[in-house]
């Protein structure tokens, strides 16, 4: 007998094909049929939209500077980033559970006796274990790992922010991370 989720899995394949192409079902009839209309459109409108992102994301990287990845780095750290579940910057924020990130630009590059404030920050974010504040719980999950997920390009702009606080923002666009 197969496992439940084997069952489900089987389950969710024969309606996504039921819905989407054309095959002959056992459990439907023998006769091939047509995807569905509405799932032709809806499929034209993902594939649409998917090439819109991607233009607007090339323009965006064409017209990249550095204030637009400060700006936009705030916005990930508010936002998307879900960095303020366990962190604050100041009055801005409510969690707790992570060191305040006011002033942090001036103290990263302090941290660790030589290692810069981009490679220190890059650490933080990718292997956040390495470097645990004292008086903290070592809970910060990867950036790079659900339920985060951010882009390589998003954490660079997440250290652009960061080293806007209190600090002077040094990466652009073409900063390579090292990890």
């Amino acid at each position: 007998m197969l496992p439940p989720f084997a069952i489900a899995g089987l389950v969710a394949t024969l309606v996504l094909l039921d819905h989407t192409a054309a095959y002959r079902s056992p459990f439907i009839g023998g006769e091939p049929r047509p995807p569905r209309a509405d799932a032709i459109v809806e499929l034209e409108s993902w594939y649409l939209a998917k090439a819109e992102e991607e233009v607007r994301l090339a323009e965006l990287l064409a017209n990249l500077d550095t204030p637009t990845m400060v700006d936009l780095g705030r916005q990930i750290v508010h936002g998307r980033g879900l960095c303020f579940n366990c962190h604050r910057v100041g009055a801005e924020g409510h969690g707790t559970q992570g060191p305040d990130l006011d002033g942090v630009g001036a103290r990263a590059g302090e941290r660790i006796a030589g290692m810069s404030d981009v490679d220190y920050f890059t650490q933080s974010l990718f292997a956040p274990h390495a470097f645990v504040v004292e008086g903290f719980p070592n809970a910060m999950t990867p950036v790079d790992e659900a339920p985060i997920s951010l882009s390589e390009l998003d954490a660079l702009m997440v250290i652009a922010y960061l080293q806007s606080l209190g600090g002077t923002t040094t990466v652009g666009p073409e900063t390579e991370l090292a990890r």
